[in-house]
């Protein structure tokens, strides 16, 4: 086997400087070979120097990413990011090295939970929204019971009565889990439930509490240890926000210009939707107000306590209703988040393929929709995130898996921000229909894959959706409330994941190790995590399968195993040093 991975023995040290010099080792049995360095366009041959455990050489950091594969003389192979090859691969297949700032280090491998405010849990009704206490879009908001199920007729309309407080009371229920980070979706003030349409950018929504309610919150989050990141909605901001509601009224105000309006009266809205009108930032005055500025919101909460930023819509952030300069606007975003706070974590909603904005040195991940959520959940449910009928392979699930982690830069891969669900997309144990065993082995994959594994409120006790299996249906269903009686959890499912995260926790392979392929076959994907010379060999197995396992510890039964075993589901063997 040859390896090299974001590891100490790997790359020393883990986040050079631009200009420094660094130590670059493959772990291997060859005693012979070259780097192979594209530098300034060209490509550069050094020879590797044998040592203990492999070949290395020290080479300055030239670039960001620094490319370089390495070649095997003896072995006439090239060993890249996805593995050897006979013929020098493509650059796109070379491993990608970022110089620093590079990822924080309390983010390698965390554990996060996503909460949508309004359904986790009323912790103070004082303060929640009353029935028609507003109009929103021409209709007004309705006050549900926290038992109702969602109706998707009235989508952002329904409000619960969830709050800050509610989250605050159940830190004790999150830490037992083993949750280290909580990512929130938006709580600033807005007519919606969502509140993906602020009008106002610097205080709390008065029914979530308001700031009062943020500042014990992330007081007794930090007293525990634990973690918050916010939801960064720069993209676009609410039609009721007086900076949008000024320029409708004065086209000459500075304020217009923070907006892209076309010759028709019509303006640039996130997917038309005219409640959410983009900002453009080919205009300064948006540059300083939102992302660059003192008071900038980027800024302002990481003041206030924030320990990061999940950048809503992050691909879309631009210039003119556009894209354009967004590599630019994400780096500025993470400078900034940086200056307020060196630790502070920045990854983005990169729904598609992440690979390109971040190898262009911008955020320190992304949501893994494409190279985790997408594949596992389409292998295990037959169905794609549309609701579309699929046929995906085993073989075709874990390529899918390989080839993304192999794009991705060497930080990178330990802080994506892997998921099963969230509050975008249907819950995975409703595209399941119910399987508990194939949930289970979803969970399995996500808390034993690479990266910053994201749980999405109520997963983890097994919570589905009101909506039948046959209406596909996400937003807003996938929204429902966290049922509190504990007579109506899954218990299986939740020490499942419980169990799991203390794994990851106390196994170092498993919360930061590497990845290598293992057998793959029509029933089973499997595959190695590897750190510091410890492995960790994982298996998912979807009927009984027998395996031929060296001398290793059962991480799931504490027992030592060795030769011929069956498994189906999960298996976690930690091999003997």
């Amino acid at each position: 086997m040859h390896y090299h991975d974001w590891e100490p023995f790997c790359v020393d040290p883990l986040t050079p400087e631009l200009g420094e010099e660094v130590t670059l080792r493959l772990r291997t049995r060859a005693r012979e070979g070259y780097l192979i360095l594209e530098r300034y366009g060209e490509i550069e041959r050094r020879p590797l120097k044998a040592v203990k455990g492999g070949l290395e050489i020290t080479v300055p950091m030239y670039s960001s990413p620094l490319r370089y594969c390495f070649y095997l003389t003896h072995e006439r192979r090239y060993v890249a990011s996805s593995g050897l090859y006979g013929a020098m691969p493509r650059y796109d297949r070379f491993f990608h090295l970022l110089s620093a700032p590079s990822v924080p280090e309390w983010a390698v491998g965390a554990v996060f939970y996503q909460i949508f405010p309004d359904r986790f849990k009323n912790g103070d009704p004082s303060n929640e929204a009353k029935a028609a206490q507003w109009v929103y879009e021409g209709r007004p908001v309705i006050k549900k019971g926290w038992d109702e199920p969602v109706d998707p007729k009235y989508g952002a309309h329904q409000h619960y009565g969830g709050d800050l407080e509610g989250i605050r009371q159940e830190l004790g229920y999150l830490q037992d889990l083993g949750v280290e980070a909580l990512d929130l979706t938006p709580i600033l003030p807005s007519p919606s439930s969502h509140r993906y349409d602020a009008s106002d950018y610097l205080n709390v929504d008065p029914r979530l509490g308001g700031n009062q309610a943020f500042e014990r919150l992330v007081t007794e989050l930090h007293a525990r240890g634990m973690k918050i990141v916010l939801d960064g909605v720069f993209n676009h901001i609410g039609s009721a926000h007086p900076d949008f509601q000024k320029a409708l009224k004065d086209p000459d105000s500075p304020e217009a210009g923070q907006f892209t309006f076309h010759a028709d009266g019509s303006y640039a809205a996130f997917f038309g939707v005219k409640t959410l009108p983009k900002l453009d930032y080919a205009n300064p005055l948006t540059v300083e107000r939102w992302l660059d500025g003192h008071h900038a919101p980027v800024r302002h909460w990481l003041r206030k306590g924030a320990d990061g930023w999940r950048l809503d819509a992050a691909h879309q952030i631009g210039e003119g209703g556009t894209d354009r300069g967004n590599a630019e606007l994400l780096r500025l975003i993470h400078r900034n988040a940086r200056e307020e706070n060196p630790e502070a974590f920045v990854f983005g909603e990169l729904f598609f393929d992440a690979t390109e904005r971040l190898r262009q040195h911008t955020l320190d991940g992304s949501m893994h929709y494409a190279g985790f959520a997408n594949p596992v959940m389409e292998w295990l449910s037959g169905r794609n995130v549309y609701g579309w009928p699929v046929e995906v392979s085993t073989q075709e699930a874990w390529a899918t898996l390989w080839d993304h982690y192999a794009a991705l830069p060497l930080q990178v891969r330990q802080c994506m921000y892997t998921l099963l669900g969230s509050h975008d997309i249907p819950r995975p144990l409703w595209r399941l229909r119910g399987d508990v065993e194939k949930f289970k082995l979803a969970l399995g994959l996500l808390l034993s894959f690479p990266g910053a594994p994201g749980i999405y409120y109520g997963d983890e006790i097994g919570l589905e959706q009101a909506n039948a299996y046959d209406d596909f249906v996400g937003d807003p269903m996938c929204r429902g409330t966290f049922p509190w009686d504990e007579r109506r959890w899954n218990q299986e499912v939740r020490s499942w994941v419980k169990r799991l995260i203390a794994l990851r926790k106390a196994v170092p392979a498993l919360r930061r190790g590497g990845l290598q392929p293992l057998a793959v076959s029509h029933t089973l994907l499997s595959f190695r995590r590897i750190y510091a010379g410890e492995e960790v060999r994982v298996y998912a197995a979807l009927e009984p399968t027998v395996l031929e396992v060296p001398k290793a510890t059962d991480l799931l039964t504490g027992r030592e195993v060795s030769g011929r075993l069956e498994v189906e589901g999960l298996a976690l063997f930690q091999l003997k040093q």
